[in-house]
């Protein structure tokens, strides 16, 4: 069996070596990055994005790789090649300029971003908007693919997942929502959660919020843990996987299901076989299935009754002396309280999916023209009030509250709704293949699950994709009734519908 060429071997090394880099630096601007270098370190950015994008379109390297394509080569080999081929044919009908451009633009918007969420003014980053979008637009006119702009970037994140899916599934899941949340609104019972509201020090939440990623298997010392203004991970390599939480002082609850959110998206990254650290196959193969396994951990695990029974002591050992009056029934009840509010990664899981779709509603306008960005604070603000019944009274708590368009991450939303379907149908799985499911998180068997996962799904990284990986499951498709069913039948039970 032949082997490839050592130049090809160390040009991927290099490539990787880059977009590690560049993690890191990315990493530094969202956590303890100084105001004042924003600017400057956008430029390095930029700088090393041309660079790597350089690496990614050489012409030579393309044509080594079609011509090692042509020997025997092992399963590993074959599909590290064919994906770095990939990359640059999809690269490579960008002008490296524009790809410079692009990068720095995107560094320079996110801290504008940030900047008009604390003023709370969306004014201030418009124009960086309008930028991204067009420049979005320009790429996708630039490929020779038969999708539209829209369906080009979705396909970026869960190839083959596109509006044609979307919008019937996301349209099946907001048909089963409205009714549900009309009847959770009428309940004759209501949980009082006020005391979730009560001073917590930050130290003690990044205590607390430690002993719960212990619980599910986070490796401290192949990760770190900081603070941030928007809750998100970082999986430089295998050896290398951090997360950020947001700490309010009078919101327990968010920094808790943040940890066990964004340490899942950790935990795929620190599981994936660390023979594809420097391949370029070494991450996660879609976002909907890196979402799937975050939503896993937060919301199947981290909001069962099981698990809670397990770590409400926490509460009490770190938090405010309110927490020995509380009971964990009345904790429990709270944890899974439904309530519309105008914060994506805040809300309850009935109304999680209407975050997304309002989202997914307005990307896909803004991209077909329908919609202009200067008009896009009020059309955010009429979608909240049709699904959610509420209507966000500044920037900062509506169109301003996600990083993700600022970024240039046109595209990703779908993806989280995604990703709870697909853990609705992974969780059915593991129902079927451990009949004592539930039994397990009682006993804080934890580690069976986090073995699966990397049995099943972590360790392939991008040797396979997620229809595959789903395939092997006996998941032919995406399918949103498991979500449903899970929904409607825990929060019926809850509620005592």
């Amino acid at each position: 069996m032949a082997t490839i060429n050592i130049d090809i071997l160390e040009q991927i090394q290099i490539i990787e070596h880059y977009k590690q880099t560049l993690a890191i630096l990315s990493w530094d601007a969202k956590t303890k990055g100084p105001k004042n270098a924003r600017s400057q370190n956008a430029k390095i950015q930029g700088t090393l994005t041309k660079e790597l994008y350089s690496k990614q379109t050489d012409k030579k390297f393309a044509r080594n790789i079609e011509r090692s394509l042509e020997k025997d080569l092992s399963e590993l080999e074959r599909k590290q090649l064919e994906f770095h081929l990939k990359e640059y044919k999809r690269l490579s009908i960008i002008p490296v300029e524009d790809v410079h451009q692009f990068s720095v633009i995107k560094a320079a918007a996110h801290g504008n971003w940030s900047e008009a969420k604390k003023q709370n003014n969306f004014k201030l980053v418009e124009n960086d908007l309008q930028i991204l979008i067009d420049t979005k637009k320009r790429f996708a006119s630039l490929s020779n693919r038969n999708l539209s702009e829209y369906d080009q970037l979705l396909d970026e994140y869960e190839p083959g997942v596109l509006t044609g899916t979307l919008d019937n599934m996301f349209d099946q899941v907001k048909q089963a929502i409205f009714p549900l949340l009309n009847s959770i609104r009428n309940a004759s019972i209501q949980p009082d959660s006020s005391f979730l509201s009560a001073p917590f020090l930050i130290d003690n939440q990044i205590k607390l919020g430690k002993k719960l990623l212990n619980s599910i298997g986070y490796q401290f010392e192949s990760g770190e843990v900081s603070e941030t203004m928007h809750p998100f991970s970082t999986g430089i390599h295998t050896h290398d996987a951090r997360l950020a939480v947001r700490f309010e002082e009078n919101n327990i609850k968010l920094s808790s299901l943040m940890f066990l959110h964004e340490g899942g998206h950790s935990l795929y990254n620190q599981q994936i076989s660390k023979r594809l650290d420097t391949t370029g196959l070494g991450v996660y193969t879609s976002m909907g299935l890196h979402e799937s396994q975050s939503i896993f951990w937060e919301k199947v695990i981290g909001k069962h009754e099981g698990f809670w029974k397990n770590h409400f002591h926490l509460l009490r050992e770190f938090g405010p002396s309110i927490y020995k009056d509380i009971s964990f029934d009345q904790f429990y009840f709270a944890l899974n309280e439904v309530k519309p509010s105008f914060i994506r990664y805040e809300s309850d899981d009935v109304t999680y999916p209407l975050h997304i779709i309002i989202r997914y509603e307005l990307e896909k306008e803004l991209f077909s023209g329908n919609l202009k960005v200067t008009d896009l604070p009020d059309a955010w603000n009429e979608k909240y009030d049709n699904y959610l019944g509420i209507r966000p009274r500044t920037d900062s708590e509506g169109v301003l509250q996600d990083g993700h368009w600022y970024g240039g991450a046109f595209g990703y939303f779908p993806s989280y709704l995604i990703g709870f379907i697909y853990a609705a149908q992974i969780r059915q799985v593991l129902m079927r293949e451990f009949r004592n499911f539930d039994d397990l998180i009682n006993d804080g068997k934890l580690s069976i699950f986090l073995e699966w996962q990397k049995e099943h799904i972590h360790r392939f990284g991008k040797l396979k994709t997620s229809k595959e990986i789903l395939g092997d499951l006996a998941i032919e498709k995406i399918n949103e009734e498991p979500l449903i069913q899970y929904l409607t039948e825990k929060y019926k039970k809850l509620y005592k519908l």
